[in-house]
């Protein structure tokens, strides 16, 4: 590895910010960018993919279309915002095709087609785990496919550094939040309750089930398993990220599709990074490592890693001015039994 020295590395840096991002550099993206390349840590192919990769680039060059989902209700405007009124945390944006809108923290429909997601998915069954408001689950039934969903009961289920164990959920919540027609209680997570109302919004028919990932398991589901598992912004948020892959390996008949944070660090050396900042998140695999997962929960084949862009739309503020909302590229995992 050629390594310049520090003028010409701010030259180059210089050059691609006008190339690529059409802007000088601000100070602390070139002297960062400039200490990187000094260091030998990247090369510059590497610096210009980076950029080219980058949330500033792809807003630069695509153009701005949101996927507006098919509103099935029989509601008006006014009882669908009185319905969605009755959460305040959405952690997904759904348009609607008939111009009704409920914003959340992501806009998951301006970036779908990073996904790769079947665009036909007539006679799939698929598992949403981490379903959250409900976005993918309502994209994928009106894509044809059979849904099943999990998600946590609530922050018990969590996985919170420095808790050791799960406490009851009874002492989180006395009482179930719904009980269904066959007797089952329901229990949502922070963002769940999105999915119900929305679900009862639009008739959707996905199934709910209450579980932790690693607590996945055919039996789950009466020996049910399924086509394609998706898997969103979650494994970033658990301890042991092989032994919940290993879980959805269970019920994965072909495909599962996940994301995690990247960390763009020593690329032919699998590296992962313990996150801080917050309690329940954990972990940041370089790409090496990312891979190294599945193929260690017992996956065979493994796409080269992509990556998908998350775009902040409206997001929740808690009473303490709080938001965890980012705008972010994350790497996206198609895996195969």
């Amino acid at each position: 590895m050629t390594i310049l020295d520090d003028e010409s590395n701010r030259d180059l840096v210089t050059r691609l910010y006008a190339e690529i991002l059409l802007r000088e550099p601000d100070r602390e993206g070139l002297a960062g960018h400039v200490r990187l390349l000094n260091m030998g840590r990247i090369t510059p192919q590497q610096l210009e993919e980076s950029m080219r990769n980058s949330i500033e680039f792809r807003e630069l060059v695509r153009p701005k279309a949101t996927h507006r989902l098919r509103f099935t209700g029989t509601c008006d405007e006014r009882e669908f915002a009185s319905k969605c009124r009755e959460h305040d945390f959405w952690y997904h944006s759904f348009y609607f095709d008939n111009g009704f809108v409920q914003r959340g923290d992501y806009n998951i429909g301006l970036d779908i087609g990073e996904y790769g997601f079947p665009a036909d998915m007539s006679d799939l069954t698929v598992l949403d785990v981490g379903t959250g408001s409900g976005w993918f689950a309502t994209y994928f039934e009106q894509l044809g496919a059979q849904v099943t969903t999990v998600d946590a009961r609530g922050y018990c289920d969590f996985d919170v550094r420095g808790r050791p164990g799960y406490p009851d959920v009874a002492l989180e919540k006395p009482v179930p939040d719904r009980v269904l027609a066959d007797g089952r209680p329901i229990y949502y997570s922070p963002v769940s309750k999105g999915f119900w109302i929305m679900k009862d919004i639009l008739g959707l028919t996905a199934e709910y089930v209450n579980a932790r990932v690693y607590e996945i398991r055919p039996e789950l589901f009466q020996g049910k398993t399924f086509d394609l598992v998706f898997m969103g912004a979650v494994l970033m948020h658990l301890r042991d990220p092989i032994g919940a892959l290993m879980a959805l390996r269970s019920v994965c008949k072909h495909r599962l599709i996940a994301n995690a944070i990247p960390l763009r660090a020593l690329e032919d050396v699998p590296v992962m990074q313990m996150l801080k900042g917050d309690s329940i998140t954990w972990w940041a695999p370089n790409e090496s490592c990312l891979v190294e997962w599945f193929k260690a929960a017992g996956f065979t084949r493994i796409e080269p890693v992509s990556v998908v862009h998350l775009t902040v739309d409206k997001p929740f503020v808690d009473e303490h001015g709080h938001s965890s909302a980012v705008t972010q590229d994350v790497a996206l995992v198609n895996a195969w039994v």
